[in-house]
């Protein structure tokens, strides 16, 4: 089985997907695993050090058009490009995404992901744990906010059916080659794109695959101690690395969650 482990950066990132890419160089299973890299701007000394570490280099196109689309950043080619990754990185068996303000602390955690995306087709992290600060009495606000990005992508029915609940990370999730998922999200992210453009997109057309779909049942939902984002998800604004860890995760259980397109169980 082939696995492709991906990030992406520009100049002022790249500091923080250094230390991605150490992160998992440094560990004796990433020493041979294949890394992929979007190259959204970095200077020609930072692309002669990633030519050292990673197998694949890229620069992502613009995937969808949309209304607005020659004013966007261009960093938002590498979170639009991420339903594509199959054409950027081809022959792979099992797409491994991790951004670039996240690192791999312990290697069980890419075990868990991949085997997830393997049974399931796709492995993911809800943003839900007793360690989140948002739960102890913010989540009215905190509602708010998703429900004003589900609306301005996708309306008010959809924004009603899933703001509530748990957000899907979309720094950290691995996707089988095979799995279904890839052309629901491109058709999401199509769809929203003509809405409203942010940082969110893309998030939001995922999260929407996830829990408002038929694909419910076909992805993986890990505690959140897998990624270990409690520290730093909880400190919006913050430089915090997200750490991809299982150290208190110590078997695959997957949470449970009730879909709200199949009213069923996981």
């Amino acid at each position: 089985m082939q696995i492709i482990i991906i990030a992406a950066a520009d100049a002022n990132y790249f500091e923080l997907v250094r230390g991605t890419i150490l992160s998992v160089r440094e560990k004796p299973e990433g020493k041979n695993v294949a890394i992929g890299f979007f190259d959204l701007g970095c200077t020609p000394e930072q692309l002669q050090w990633l030519k050292t570490q990673v197998n694949i280099i890229q620069k992502p196109d613009w995937n969808f058009d949309f209304p607005g689309k020659q004013a966007a950043p261009h960093y938002i080619k590498g979170l639009l490009a991420r339903p594509f990754l199959r054409s950027y990185f081809p022959d792979f068996d099992i797409y491994l995404w991790i951004d670039a303000d996240a690192w791999v602390q312990d290697w069980n955690a890419v075990e868990l992901l991949v085997k997830g995306a393997v049974k399931r087709g796709l492995a993911v992290v809800p943003e839900l744990d007793r360690c989140y600060y948002l739960a102890y009495g913010k989540l009215p606000w905190y509602w708010q906010f998703v429900y004003r990005d589900y609306q301005a992508v996708f309306g008010e029915e959809v924004a009603q059916q899933l703001h509530s609940y748990p957000t899907i990370n979309a720094g950290i999730f691995a996707l089988h080659k095979s799995a279904p998922h890839w052309e629901i999200w491109a058709q999401y992210l199509e769809q929203g794109l003509q809405q409203h453009v942010s940082l969110m997109t893309d998030q939001i057309a995922l999260n929407r695959l996830v829990y408002g779909t038929e694909m419910f049942d076909k992805q993986r939902c890990y505690p959140l101690a897998v990624t270990g984002v409690a520290t730093s998800v909880c400190q919006f604004g913050t430089s915090s690395k997200l750490v991809l860890s299982s150290r208190i995760c110590p078997t695959s259980r997957s949470a449970s969650y009730t879909s709200p397109a199949t009213n069923t169980m996981r």
